[in-house]
């Protein structure tokens, strides 16, 4: 016989004097559905015990009970957001999911109870497994798609941040990976002086992901004959713009400086690009004639490109995590054919592709 889980569905449903089928509809299950979740023959996932709590008006512990597994975790998380989950230096860190949200599945969602809890959507040891890697090279997601999609230790996600928000991440021990793409305007050396300086209270390993060439998105056909940098002063030019803590925005203003423009353009600029595709869309779409970006990003959407510098990307975690059987997987995954062969169609140049850069003792 089945096993029976006990709820109070049924009731608070009569309560507020709907039927099955009302609910249903509500929630947005069949009717036969909601009558096996209301005898108990099935238990409802996460985001259905939400919609029915939220129909009823009441919150979800009181309908199914309140021994749903919970975790503690670094920093509050609002009540009812999904988020992804990274056990990193032996505390548990969740990410809200962004954009891609309803496309990738939730570890854990937002106890209502307590901000410094979430409740377990996924078992706690296939989330101990997760693999955080936050940067916004868009080979990332690549790269966490074909290790996802083969067995071996580990689940990838990636978090798409900018390179000063994924050192920032990893120097508090929020994600297991950062990738970074950051030259210094000092030395003009590419990374490794931007992890000297992030604070990282523990060694670094830096090995390469690939290089790519970083410019200015235009529309096709380049309709606004957009060549470099000064171009980008014309009167009512629309630029998409980066945050400060980006290194497409740092290269951005160091061609400012050198052709002795001021960083403020004098046209209407878009501050609400938060990666390289946000950019590629916002030209796609039409809201903006030109944006600081990489080539991969135009490719994608079919747009034109103005190429400015050749940029190294690379990978920096704890030396610690080196030893590690998922890292290993993915280190292994940098060389293989299948990989450079998906990123050289996308502009990239896989060359240097897990190629060892420096050991830092931060």
């Amino acid at each position: 016989m089945a096993a029976s889980h006990q709820n109070s569905v049924r009731a608070k449903r009569d309560a507020r004097g709907l039927t099955q089928a009302q609910l249903a509809a509500l929630v947005g299950v069949s009717r036969q559905a909601l009558g096996a979740i209301e005898s108990g023959r099935a238990i409802p996932s996460v985001d259905v015990a939400i919609m029915i709590g939220r129909a009823l008006g009441v919150a979800v512990e009181p309908l199914f009970g309140t021994d749903e597994p919970r975790v503690v975790v670094s920093s509050g998380v609002p009540a009812g957001v999904r988020v992804s989950l990274a056990h990193v230096r032996g505390a548990w860190n969740a990410h809200p999911l962004g954009d891609d949200g309803l496309r990738v599945a939730a570890d854990a969602i937002g106890d209502s109870r307590s901000q410094g809890h979430v409740r377990l959507a996924r078992p706690e040891g296939a989330a101990r497994e997760n693999v955080a890697v936050a940067g916004c090279a868009a080979a990332i997601g690549i790269l966490a798609d074909r290790l996802n999609a083969c067995t071996g230790p580990g689940r990838f996600i990636w978090l798409a941040q900018s390179s000063g928000r994924a050192l920032a991440a990893l120097a508090a021990g929020r994600i297991h990976v950062a990738g970074v793409h950051l030259v210094d305007e000092a030395s003009g050396e590419a990374n490794v002086a931007d992890v000297r300086r992030s604070g990282c209270p523990f060694p670094v390993t830096m090995v390469t992901l690939a290089r790519w060439e970083a410019g200015l998105i235009v529309a096709p056909g380049n309709p606004r004959s957009i060549l470099g940098v000064s171009d980008l002063t014309r009167h009512g030019l629309r630029v998409v713009v980066r945050e400060r803590e980006a290194g497409a925005q740092r290269l951005l203003e160091r061609f400012l400086d050198r052709a002795g423009i001021p960083r403020h353009l004098p046209g209407p600029s878009l501050h609400r690009a938060r990666g390289h595709l946000d950019v590629a869309r916002l030209v796609d779409a039409g809201a903006a004639d030109a944006g600081i970006a990489t080539r991969d990003a135009a490719v994608a959407l079919g747009l034109g490109f103005v190429p400015l510098a050749s940029e190294r990307f690379d990978l920096a975690f704890e030396t610690a995590f080196r030893d590690d059987h998922r890292l290993a997987r993915l280190l292994n995954e940098l060389t293989g054919g299948g990989f450079r062969a998906d990123l050289t169609a996308l502009g990239y140049d896989v060359a240097e592709s897990g190629a060892h850069v420096a050991d830092l003792a931060v």
